[in-house]
């Protein structure tokens, strides 16, 4: 291991150098036109992913102009009532992507291809890419407006920065953009497990530690921590996660960790510096958290050590941050973070480990009932069948065999890579089948199937109970606005759409057999129509909703627009 000499002078200039050859230090025009004040910043931990951006407060309003950092050309729109929404992509001529999502409108050119390609595929969920070139932008170019839409939950910008070239999420804060931030990360606990040689935590096998702040910094009860004897192995070692996050300026909100080091002895085990996470990557987020204390508590618990499937660029070395110990052995640990300004916060006690015998078990074993990351797995009856391919899980699984034909694991449980689920049946193949898996606190997940053999099977990223269901019923359709007359002299109507079964999958609207464009909010259930001025007289409106298997409704009405 190396030795580590002003270890906070040697991360501080690390992180710009990481990007440089993207960067070529050009710079930017901001985004908006108002404060940069961030709600959540890069790497934050959340379900299942890294937090890809930076999202920006808007003051809880949609509307704001938003602006091209640099010159570059629109390479990819989209739109869609999940996700990003309504979302632009930049590429710029030094390699870098923008992009700006949950955007309330689209200006100029780029309505203009939306609305001519939403006319052509009678659809409102589009996604366009022009040619290269065909739809330039100069820095500080107005090309749309700061919304809600999508899956976003209140009004901001979600911004981007990716790599152009391999499409991997960049962290915005190490370009520049004036967003300020005199705050040092926050440092709220520790905890210590028990770990086999591949980073494996041995089930139920931890000890955790508030942290508090002082005058003179960090610091834990006594400066110390012991552990048991049993927390040692023949091969396999311990490891440290730390409870931090990190706050800007101008706002209170919890935002994530940019960097850490751990120094063990004086020398350095382990480091980690979020510039750059792929997308392809991203769902390892689970594994570098402590999921159970996430999951239950929302305790943001940074592993300072990793499994060796966790291919994560987000770490300083290739090491994985076991430390072989010994009972009897006492460790001097110095826990540093930092943000991209370079405040740093640092924590320093003593790792006792007691005297006594070590944990005979040199390894979780490997058995039937276990889903293990390094091996495949396949259940089979006489008519269910589940497929595991390797890292399906992050680490050993038990399993309940008994219980295989209907339920797998606990719905709580994180899956790296999706399983196959496979289910006999006798019935007509005619598309009306999905796979409903119900995962951790009674969520319902409707899996689209497909047919083969006699057998429907679907991929699934959750485990919980699960099974065959046929959706013959279609959506419901209510209108929310128009009087039993069919009079009415508003600009905007309303219908609350909704599917019990395996979900909305098209939604239209004709106005003498015309279509037109129908907006769709899926946080609220309802689609919207912005009655043009020329839209006049008796007209017969019709809505269709159709589900992911098939089935339809409609709603139909003569109406006289005054």
């Amino acid at each position: 291991m190396k030795n580590i000499l002003a270890p906070i002078l040697l991360l501080l200039i690390i992180p710009i150098s990481a990007i440089s050859q993207i960067d070529s230090n050009e710079s930017y025009h901001s985004p908006l036109g108002i404060p940069l004040v961030l709600s959540s910043n890069f790497g934050e931990l959340r379900p299942n992913h890294f937090h890809m951006g930076l999202d920006f407060k808007t003051n809880l309003k949609t509307g704001y102009k938003l602006y091209s950092i640099a010159d570059g050309s629109i390479s990819r729109i989209k739109v869609s009532p999940y996700g990003y929404g309504r979302v632009v992509y930049i590429d710029h001529p030094n390699g870098i992507t923008s992009v700006y999502a949950h955007c309330s409108e689209f200006k100029g050119a780029v309505d203009s291809i939306v609305r001519i390609t939403q006319q052509k595929e009678q659809n409102f969920e589009v996604e366009i890419f022009p040619g290269k070139g065909v739809l330039k932008v100069k820095k500080g170019e107005v090309f749309a407006l700061s919304g809600n839409s999508g899956s976003s939950t209140a009004p901001h910008l979600h911004f981007e920065i990716r790599d152009t070239k391999t499409e991997h999420a960049l962290n915005p804060l190490v370009f520049g953009f004036d967003i300020a931030d005199s705050k040092a990360p926050e440092i709220r606990g520790v905890k210590v497990y028990a770990l086999t040689k591949d980073g494996y935590r041995y089930p139920n096998t931890s000890r955790s530690k508030v942290i508090s702040k002082g005058k003179y910094g960090y610091y834990l009860g006594a400066d110390q921590i012991t552990i048991p004897s049993k927390f040692c192995s023949k091969s396999g070692g311990i490891g440290m996660a730390f409870n931090v996050i990190d706050r800007l300026d101008g706002a209170n909100n919890q935002c994530g960790l940019y960097g850490s080091t751990l120094i063990v002895n004086g020398d350095t085990i382990f480091g980690q510096r979020t510039d750059r996470v792929p997308f392809e990557s991203t769902r390892y987020v689970n594994s570098h958290k402590d999921y159970e204390a996430y999951a239950t508590l929302r305790k943001k618990y940074h592993k300072s050590f990793r499994t060796k499937e966790n291919d994560l660029p987000i770490y300083i070395n290739n090491e994985l941050g076991i430390l072989h110990v010994k009972p009897g052995e006492e460790l001097d640990v110095n826990y540093i973070a930092y943000d991209v300004k370079g405040n740093t916060s640092a924590l320093k006690f003593k790792l006792i480990i007691e005297k006594g015998e070590i944990n005979s078990a040199d390894a979780i074993p490997v058995r039937e009932d276990h889903l293990h990351p390094s091996k495949t797995y396949t259940y089979t009856s006489e008519l269910k069948e589940l497929e595991f391919g390797y890292a399906t899980v992050y680490e050993p699984v038990s399993l309940e065999k008994d219980k295989l034909n209907y339920s797998i694991a606990k719905g709580a449980t994180p899956v790296n890579r999706p399983y196959r689920i496979k289910i006999k049946h006798q019935e007509i193949e005619d598309g009306k089948h999905y796979i409903e898996v119900i995962s951790a606190k009674g969520k319902k997940r409707a899996l689209t199937v497909q047919y083969k053999d006699g057998w429907a099977y679907a991929d699934s990223k959750y485990f919980g109970t699960y099974q065959l269901k046929r959706d013959t019923i279609g959506p419901k359709v209510v209108s929310l606005n128009i009087t039993k007359s069919g009079t009415t002299t508003r600009k905007n109507l309303q219908w609350r759409i909704s599917d019990n079964g395996s979900g909305i999958a098209d939604y239209d609207l004709f106005i003498d057999d015309e279509w037109v464009l129908l907006v769709y909010d899926y946080k609220t259930g309802l689609v919207k129509y912005s009655r043009p001025s020329h839209v006049t007289g008796k007209k017969t409106v019709v809505v269709r909703v159709k589900d992911k298997c098939g089935n339809e409704r409609e709603w139909k009405r003569t109406i006289t627009f005054n």
